[in-house]
């Protein structure tokens, strides 16, 4: 059963995007993200609350856990290993032949394509580390894990664990560029990455706009047959938000990601993209779908829709209990924060 303390941290995370959420509303999406992240004790407290929250009561419920509550960190790393070191990496690479024949396409790689594509495939020495991009990392909880080279970035910056970094407005270029104290990161190298993990970070946005921004540049950061893996809580049956996820692929099949993976667990959606190394395959599935003309999840291609876009919120509403739950049950959302319950 969840302490009061429990409690008390989930309620501050809650909160605080419920608050965002609010502002973002009054004032728009821009200027309340930047009201939000110049609140550097807000920023600490969110921190250190969400550390507590999975160091302390999250880890000691996993022995105990059902299946839905499976580390999403171990989630990550075994599927990792599948792509990079059991064949999926070449698989997806055929397939991508396969789908090209079919659409009777030409398409010339460049040199720099190539060379990225050959050394995400050269992972048969599992000394090779796959390199990470934690966004929202909070408290790099990947570090542990030997097979990645992690880069952890997040709004508070824990000295030589995680970077500073505003991901939604961070610059993409040739290397990566620091402040002069290297605690924040100014800027990430382009075409660079093997793995970007979004785990519990899109909902934190709130802007459907703001989150489409952070999937494209989560593509301009991978390689050519980099992954993105998209982890977002929702504790209804897999049917519930169907419709939503399946807006998701579309708008991302628009910039140029096959989805490759998904695993709806009880209390979350467990996504893989991956970044085409030919943009004209992924953008094909969109174009064979039919999609209503008065659907809003259609109408913009560059807007990234959750169910809290669909709902007013106040703080009040953090509060409400409108379904009894086992205790157990408590648990498991409670390990799925920081969100509202969908």
């Amino acid at each position: 059963m969840a302490t009061e303390e429990h409690k008390y941290l989930a309620d501050i995370i809650k909160a605080t995007h419920a608050t965002l959420r609010e502002e973002a509303q009054k004032y728009g999406p821009e200027i309340a993200w930047e009201r939000h992240i110049a609140c550097k004790d807000i920023l600490q407290k969110y921190a250190s609350s969400m550390q507590k929250l999975a160091t302390t009561y999250w880890e000691e419920n996993n022995s105990t856990s059902i299946k839905a509550t499976l580390c999403r960190v171990q989630w990550v790393k075994s599927q990792c290993e599948k792509y990079f070191l059991n064949g999926g990496l070449q698989k997806y690479n055929e397939r991508e032949e396969d789908i090209k024949k079919k659409m009777n396409i030409d398409f010339v790689q460049t040199d720099d394509c190539v060379n990225n594509v050959l050394q995400s495939s050269n992972f048969v020495d599992t000394t090779q580390k796959i390199t990470l991009l934690d966004v929202g990392s909070c408290y790099n909880p990947f570090v542990t894990l030997t097979i990645f080279d992690v880069t952890a970035i997040d709004l508070n910056s824990i000295p030589g664990q995680v970077l500073r970094c505003d991901f939604l407005n961070v610059k993409v270029g040739k290397e990566k560029r620091f402040s002069a104290d290297k605690q924040e990161l100014l800027q990430l190298p382009k075409d660079s990455y093997n793995v970007v993990v979004f785990s519990l970070f899109l909902e934190y946005l709130p802007c459907p706009k703001q989150r489409y921004i952070c999937c494209e540049k989560a593509y301009d950061i991978l390689q050519s047959g980099g992954i993105l893996f998209i982890i977002s809580p929702d504790s209804k049956h897999v049917g519930a938000n169907a419709k939503l996820i399946k807006s998701w692929r579309y708008v991302l099949s628009k910039l140029g990601f096959m989805r490759i993976k998904y695993e709806k667990l009880k209390h979350i959606h467990c996504l893989i993209f991956r970044k085409c190394i030919s943009k004209q395959v992924a953008v094909r599935w969109a174009d064979m779908q039919t999609t209503a003309k008065n659907d809003p999840l259609y109408q913009d291609d560059v807007a990234f829709f959750i169910p809290q876009d669909f709902r007013n919120t106040s703080c009040e509403d953090i509060h409400e209990e409108k379904e009894i739950y086992s205790s157990v049950e408590k648990t498991c959302m409670f390990n799925e924060l920081p969100f509202d319950q969908t």
